[in-house]
């Protein structure tokens, strides 16, 4: 028992060791975002990203959605409200 516990720690310290090397580098051979990052500030990057995830609220799931200005968006959300469903602006 005790020599497949000392096993089984040493695998998982392996296999964390190479997810931290590696996974990086698989996601950036992967899929690159089309925005500039630089070797010490992906903030661009990081920014990116986040503006594009989907997140859930009280009133159901928030799907992102891309208009031409602020007014544009604020209009559809209006249009959105009007016909009975949830919508908000994020900033």
């Amino acid at each position: 028992m005790r020599r497949v516990t000392i096993t089984t720690l040493i695998c998982a310290l392996i296999f964390g060791l190479l997810a931290t090397w590696l996974g990086p580098k698989m996601i950036a051979y992967w899929y690159t975002p089309p925005v500039p990052a630089g070797a010490f500030n992906c903030t661009d990057a990081v920014q990116w990203a986040m503006n594009k995830l989907v997140v859930p609220f009280a009133g159901g799931i928030r799907l992102r959605a891309a208009a031409a200005s602020p007014a544009d968006a604020k209009q559809a959300c209006a249009t959105l409200k009007a016909a009975g469903e949830n919508c908000f602006v994020a900033q």
